[in-house]
């Protein structure tokens, strides 16, 4: 590993000795590579009074943290990480999971998942298992609560109120996602009906329609729904969605646009970035009729008219990219 120069914090009546801070560094990280987690946690417990630690360090001193039961420690940590917006993000969030669930936390874990299923950042895969853990999490929060009894508050229902498809329309993108992702850990048998008005509402935005059905997917609900977006049409069962769907292509797509982008980084993180909105916004419909090589390079020359490249010529998937990327801007809008 690179040595970096650290730079002390002020503090008063503390002598530095030449060397002393790097020393201590230098040591953790042999000792967390030892599987020595309690001395390497002594090591940064010392660094950390007189430095600040960057960010690479900070994950072994977490890790360390872990394997000597100090969860609450290691989950301040990373949620500074978090709050700063460390380019370090995906391994922090990983490790932050991993910390709420240590400390039984089922209902921040579902919470926090609730945010990286639409999240740009994470691949289709990586949100498959981010379901997948929500799933369990759920059902120990459940557990956790019923055990606990009359010692913590009941499991609260979903505002029937808030989500008769009237006032729900009426809300803002942000509120209308905020009413959902907080049902995720509510009862929701009392709504279950408007949900599917929510999902079925030419009203509402198409992400939110998305968010909708993952909710009722995740509480086991089979009723077949009939979804219209963007022009397509497809009866759904929410616990069984459609395979394939957008957000099972979006690593196939992605690798195509690689393979073509692979020398202008630039475009390529735009045009990864546009293909992963717009899967969420399809789900669980997806570009029908076109081929993973033939939406790769849609999505490439969609993004050269964006850097004013007039010579792409329009067709008919050209033109249902431009109407998913309408439905997203939107979103940003609002």
């Amino acid at each position: 590993m690179k040595k970096k120069q650290h730079v002390p914090k002020t503090k008063e009546n503390i002598i530095f000795f030449p060397g002393m801070v790097e020393k201590l560094i230098h040591d953790g990280l042999a000792f967390a590579e030892a599987n020595n987690h309690i001395e390497a946690a002594k090591c940064f417990d010392h660094a950390k009074e007189h430095i600040e630690l960057d960010d690479t360090i900070l994950i072994v001193y977490i890790l360390s943290l872990l394997e000597t039961n100090r969860q609450p420690e290691a989950k301040l940590i990373c949620e500074n990480l978090l709050n700063k917006k460390s380019p370090l993000f995906e391994q922090i969030v990983e490790l932050y999971l991993t910390i709420l669930l240590d400390l039984k936390a089922y209902h921040e874990v579902d919470s926090v998942l609730n945010k990286l299923l639409v999240d740009t950042r994470f691949t289709n895969e990586r949100k498959k298992n981010f379901l997948q853990l929500k799933e369990l999490s759920g059902r120990l929060a459940k557990e956790q609560d019923s055990f606990l009894g009359s010692g913590t508050e009941p499991n609260l229902s979903a505002d029937k109120e808030k989500f008769a498809i009237e006032e729900f329309e009426k809300l803002h993108f942000s509120k209308q996602e905020a009413l959902i992702q907080e049902a995720f850990h509510q009862d929701i048998k009392e709504v279950i009906t408007n949900i599917i008005e929510i999902i079925q509402s030419k009203k509402v935005s198409p992400t939110i329609q998305t968010l909708a059905l993952l909710l009722l997917g995740s509480n086991g609900v089979t009723t077949n729904i009939l979804i219209e977006k963007f022009g397509l049409k497809q009866i759904v069962n929410p616990v069984s969605p459609p395979t394939p769907n957008a957000m099972e292509r979006v690593e196939s797509v992605t690798q195509h646009i690689n393979n073509i982008l692979e020398k202008d980084p630039t475009k390529l993180q735009l045009t990864t970035g546009l293909v992963h909105s717009h899967a969420y916004a399809l789900f669980p419909l997806d570009w029908e009729a076109y081929s993973d090589e033939d939406v790769a390079q849609e999505y490439v020359n969609f993004v050269e008219t964006l850097f004013g490249d007039e010579s792409v010529q329009p067709n008919e998937l050209n033109e249902f990219i431009k109407l998913l990327e309408e439905s997203t801007d939107v979103i940003v809008d609002e």
